[in-house]
């Protein structure tokens, strides 16, 4: 099971894709949301599309260190920006909803440095080439 994960051994972001290769177009998703003093998991559906341009967009966030990348699947029971700010720090932020948009509903930020984008572009490379 491919796992994608944003931030480091206390605080992150962890996708694991459960089935790599899409059903339909779609896959599911266990995402794993741990920050001070909260924690947090859902089960959402991706579309492949969705992981790929969220790849795309934080490979030229990495490169640049501007602009924003965005995980945002049509359901939005699970949602991530990665904006780059000055001096090469990394704001992840989003939320996670209990179910598609509704229930209970946990909004987080993380705050990196770019060196822990690689490893994440890394990952991203395995779960898309997985497909």
């Amino acid at each position: 099971m491919p796992a994608i994960q944003l931030g480091s051994e206390s605080e992150y972001v962890r996708i694991s894709l459960r089935n790599p290769h899409p059903t339909e177009g779609w896959c599911q998703a266990s995402v794993e949301i741990v920050v001070p003093c909260f924690s947090g998991r859902v089960e959402p559906w991706l579309e492949a599309g969705d992981i790929e341009r969220f790849e795309a967009e934080l490979k030229q966030l990495y490169q640049s260190l501007k602009g924003e990348a965005r995980l945002q699947p049509r359901e939005e029971q699970f949602t991530l920006l990665v904006q780059a700010q000055a001096a090469g720090h990394i704001t992840v932020s989003g939320v996670a909803w209990s179910e598609a948009t509704f229930g209970n509903k946990l909004a987080f930020a993380i705050e990196l440095d770019q060196s822990y984008l690689p490893s994440t572009l890394s990952q991203l490379a395995v779960a898309t080439s997985a497909k």
